[in-house]
């Protein structure tokens, strides 16, 4: 992989991105079938909803990043089961609302709390709407 610099409107400074030679997926069909640009300098300032640069959600940009595997320590972990495939796993935190699961690559809903001493989290499926019933 050929990695370049691009500027980011979002962090005002060059950021490093690579397009991938394919799939970096753990078995899951991609859309597109093809290479991902995947922004290696992804992280807290990616704070808007969409990335600026290539103007998909900024939840994509961490899902691809964290499936790549190219850059690991940008996430931190936290133990737990995957509401998806019941794994227990080192789930990868994307953003203060989802984390991926790199045993099947789901994207979940998470919640930290903190009581006192203690810390918990609170894990859920993401769901996806149900399309209307089309009448025939």
């Amino acid at each position: 992989m050929d990695m370049q610099h691009a500027y980011c409107s979002a962090c005002d400074q060059e950021v490093r991105i690579v397009v991938t030679e394919g799939p970096v997926h753990g078995g899951q069909p991609m859309v597109s079938g093809g290479p991902e640009v995947v922004c290696l300098d992804f992280g807290s300032a990616c704070t808007g909803a969409m990335c600026p640069m290539f103007g998909l959600p900024s939840i994509m940009m961490g899902v691809r990043l964290a499936r790549s595997g190219l850059r690991s320590e940008a996430f931190q972990a936290v133990s737990g089961p995957c509401p998806d495939c019941g794994e227990v796993v080192e789930l990868k935190v994307l953003s203060k609302d989802f984390v991926y699961c790199p045993a099947c690559g789901s994207r979940s809903r998470w919640l930290h709390i903190q009581l006192d001493e203690e810390e918990f989290i609170a894990l859920g499926k993401e769901t996806q709407p149900r399309p209307e019933p089309r009448e025939v």
